[in-house]
């Protein structure tokens, strides 16, 4: 119960990492608000969490993390229902991925007001509670692609590297309110997007990779959310940490 009385908005969380971390969350008896765009989704993860986690706390809201006005409301039913705000997990996110020379300006500008702006959003609407609390934590989930070169995927490489920057930037300016920022950056994980996205014999050549020799199980990444988000890490701030069985760490052929 590491986070007993907490309350946590995790943002894409209907399902995947987001789902995952949620449901850790729940486990370690935080209130938890999943904000997705999709609602019926959402309302589905919050019954499987319930199914799991008899006691669970768990509501489900509807917002885009592009829109200010969709969040801000959201944000608003979370305090109205809870109270207060202690943690955000920026985890909402897409991918659009083509060589470099053909990636569309259209990916980067999309890729942009999800992946970037989509943490920018709910952090700044979120602080001023955080704030108000004396203290807070703030997770940002960049990737493996923000920190090695990797074909096919320039834009979301570049925007995840932004998340990182970003990361820095506000754990240097909301120290002085308590306020913690890290960044998880996971590797290949095995979620719906991953599996949308590759064929079987690309995956088993992303986890031979691997020093570990296999994908991420999204309860890796969730594991590692819940280190940030309780009171283990009350004196880390400004920092990443690669989920990804050490591929980082190694050097592969990609081509």
């Amino acid at each position: 119960m590491k986070l007993k009385d907490k309350v946590a908005i995790v943002t894409g969380g209907a399902r995947g990492i987001g789902f995952a971390i949620a449901s850790r969350f729940a486990k370690e008896g935080a209130k938890v608000a999943i904000l997705d765009v999709d609602k019926a989704k959402a309302e589905e993860a919050v019954r499987k969490i319930k199914e799991e986690v008899k006691e669970a706390d768990v509501i489900a809201i509807q917002a885009d993390v592009s829109d200010v006005e969709s969040v801000k409301k959201g944000v608003e039913n979370v305090v109205n229902k809870f109270g207060k705000i202690d943690i955000l997990v920026n985890n909402a996110a897409i991918y659009l991925g083509k060589p470099f020379h053909e990636e569309p300006l259209e990916y980067w500008e999309k890729q942009f007001r999800i992946n970037v702006l989509g943490t920018v959003i709910p952090s700044q609407l979120v602080v001023p509670h955080m704030i108000k609390n004396g203290k807070g934590s703030i997770i940002n989930i960049s990737s493996k692609a923000a920190i090695t070169g990797e074909p096919g995927h320039a834009a979301y490489s570049a925007l995840k590297g932004a998340i990182l920057s970003l990361t820095l930037a506000m754990a240097v300016d909301l120290a002085p309110y308590n306020i913690r920022v890290n960044a998880i950056c996971p590797g290949p994980t095995e979620t719906d997007l991953l599996y949308a996205a590759t064929t079987e014999e690309e995956r088993k050549r992303m986890a031979q990779r691997s020093p570990l020799r296999r994908l991420a199980k999204p309860e890796d990444i969730a594991a590692a959310a819940l280190y940030f988000a309780s009171d283990d890490s009350a004196y880390v701030t400004g920092q990443r940490l690669a989920v990804d069985g050490g591929m980082t760490i190694v050097a592969v052929e990609r081509f």
